[in-house]
């Protein structure tokens, strides 16, 4: 597999531990709003409590490019995972969705030709609503199934991935995770 430009959003344990597993395979950027997190990944150090995770950015961190400015993380990213925060208020069932609308539309506006994969939890219904707004992007959802404190280990032995797209796009993104796990998927993704 040829090595591609990825950007990855976001840098919890969804985001940080999707960058890390993709790092070894390709040319990765992690963005970042909070400043203390990039100085400390910039130097291998974790802001999260998982093994994994500190273990391969010891290895890793100085083959990514860990930044706040969107527009040098976007410009030339083949694909852009958004692994922001989304808030679910109980009381009233509903997901705060904002900071995934932003990146999509700065992704829009920016390098509308990337390829967007959502890794942040989001309510059903929610991908189609995108792709109704933004006729043109290419998006799709594929949601994480990971544990806090085992993250990095989650992403690199899954029990499954599911990718909410059945065209040749959803194949391509489930070949990208794949490719990159420490034991391969045998069955159809």
């Amino acid at each position: 597999m040829t090595k591609k430009n990825i950007t990855v959003v976001g840098m919890g344990y969804v985001g940080l531990s999707n960058l890390l597993l993709l790092a070894p395979h390709h040319h990765m950027h992690g963005l970042e709003v909070d400043e203390r997190k990039i100085n400390l990944l910039q130097q291998g150090k974790s802001p999260l409590k998982d093994k994994e995770i500190e273990e391969h950015l010891t290895r890793y961190h100085h083959d990514i490019f860990f930044i706040k400015d969107k527009n040098e993380a976007y410009l030339n990213a083949e694909y852009i995972i958004i692994a922001t925060p989304t808030d679910y208020d109980e009381n009233r069932n509903y997901f705060n969705t904002n900071s995934v609308v932003q990146v999509i539309n700065d992704i829009n506006e920016i390098n509308p030709k990337a390829i967007i994969i959502i890794k942040s939890t989001i309510p059903f219904g929610f991908t189609n609503s995108i792709k109704e707004r933004f006729p043109n992007v290419r998006i799709v959802f594929s949601p994480e199934f990971l544990r806090e404190g085992k993250a990095l280990f989650d992403n690199l032995h899954p029990s499954r991935i599911v990718v909410g797209d059945n065209t040749d796009l959803g194949d391509q993104i489930a070949n990208l995770f794949n490719t990159a796990m420490a034991k391969r998927l045998k069955n159809k993704i």
